[in-house]
């Protein structure tokens, strides 16, 4: 996945990667090899960007899976097992079973650049559209982790407030949810705004300090709370700190040129094949917030 031309940790900042990306997007204009080229030494800058962002390694275990392996995992018969389909929506298993097969996804984005850009060595432009198309698919990866995550907790995991607010009373009940199956919490995921519902709360001096730290991942308790726009904002998940479920991944991050380019456009796709279950929706809660 690496180009031959960049460093396996790609520092986007160097001035040595301004200079390489600069002959690189020269020479793309040249011939169907320089593309290529481009499209290798622009895959590790947007991973490293979609793995500086996303949540979804720290909800879910990764398995990298070897060459022809099935993503099929074992699970208790007893409980369901969620995974997103191909189009984004959590399905579920019947009962009785004990494995499951998750199905794999393409995740993709096709960032276009306009051909003056390489041109003219245009790096900073270059970027943007790097990191634009690492939020795309990080994104993507992250809602449709959340949806799985959220369609596995059984009702009886799942507590309900009114008020339109998340209380400490809501959090601290759904926490001891996880607490009475002998389990911590290890993380509380909501939406950004959500979290303004916690800063008015009657806490400890300490606990008040640290939810007032700037900062994606703050502590409630034993939970970091991870704030991330991919979630409702209606729901907060509660996670325990056992493994609740795996996202195999068949290939990582890819990037291709597209072959075929207009007169004053170029581009690149961009993607991985991944799939993404829980096997234990029974140490999983929430808190569902009514108006």
């Amino acid at each position: 996945m690496k180009g031959a031309s960049v460093e396996s940790k790609t520092n986007v900042h160097s001035q040595q990667y301004m200079e390489t990306m600069a002959r690189l997007m020269s020479e793309a204009l040249e011939s169907p090899e320089g593309m290529r080229a481009l499209a290798a030494a622009i895959a590790d800058p947007i991973e490293q960007e979609i793995k500086r962002k996303e949540i979804t390694s720290l909800l879910l275990t990764q398995h990298t899976l070897p060459k022809g392996e099935r993503p099929i995992y074992q699970k208790r018969p007893k409980v369901k097992a969620y995974w997103i389909s191909t189009d984004g929506e959590a399905r579920e298993q019947e009962l009785g079973l004990e494995e499951v097969e998750f199905p794999l996804n393409r995740l993709h984005a096709t960032p276009m650049v306009d051909v003056s850009v390489l041109k003219n060595g245009n790096v900073g432009t270059l970027m943007d559209i790097q990191t634009s198309a690492a939020d795309q698919i990080r994104k993507e990866l992250d809602q449709r982790t959340l949806t799985v995550l959220s369609a596995a907790v059984p009702t009886a995991n799942t507590i309900s407030v009114t008020g339109g607010k998340l209380t400490d009373d809501a959090l601290n009940e759904a926490i001891s949810i996880i607490e009475d199956l002998e389990l911590s919490v290890k993380y509380i995921v909501m939406r950004g705004r959500r979290f303004n519902d916690m800063r008015d709360w009657d806490l400890d001096q300490e606990t008040r300090a640290e939810l007032r730290t700037k900062g994606v991942i703050k502590n409630y308790g034993t939970g970091g709370i991870l704030l991330t726009a991919s979630a409702v904002m209606d729901e907060i998940l509660i996670v325990p700190d056992e493994e609740v479920g795996k996202m195999p991944v068949r290939e990582s991050l890819k990037t291709e040129a597209i072959e075929q380019k207009t007169r004053f456009k170029t581009g690149w796709l961009v993607w991985s094949e991944i799939g993404q279950g829980v096997t234990r929706p029974d140490i999983l809660a929430k808190i569902k917030i009514l108006a």
